[in-house]
């Protein structure tokens, strides 16, 4: 499958039900990999999401929110089982335009593979 990187640490693989967006806490030994499937349908409720002027926009279980504007978006990973353990990111610039692509190319995959 399809890999798309919007950062060093954060980038989405793409897999049979949609997505799977991966986000490494940082660069040591001992950080945290944060995994959150997104299925298709989930995808393009992100999407249109992030074309509204403020985003608001959480993952059912909980483990992925997003929020902010057209210039910065803040994403929350959250663990859901076992120790909590959060952390977060925000995006403008060049890994916001990508994030933005990312998202918008993977919800449009599953209406393509229908047609």
């Amino acid at each position: 499958m399809n890999s798309i990187s919007i950062g060093e640490r954060l980038w989405f693989e793409e897999t049979l039900l949609g997505a799977t967006l991966n986000y490494r806490s940082s660069e040591n030994p001992g950080s945290v990999l944060f995994r959150v499937g997104i299925s298709y349908q989930s995808l393009r409720d992100c999407n249109a999401a992030l074309g509204k002027d403020a985003c608001l926009w959480t993952i059912r279980d909980g483990s992925l929110s997003i929020y902010g504007d057209p210039e910065e978006l803040t994403l929350t990973f959250c663990s859901v089982e076992g120790e909590f353990l959060e952390t977060g990111v925000s995006l403008h610039g060049r890994e916001l335009a990508l994030f933005r692509y990312a998202v918008d190319t993977l919800s449009s995959k599953q209406k393509a593979l229908l047609n």
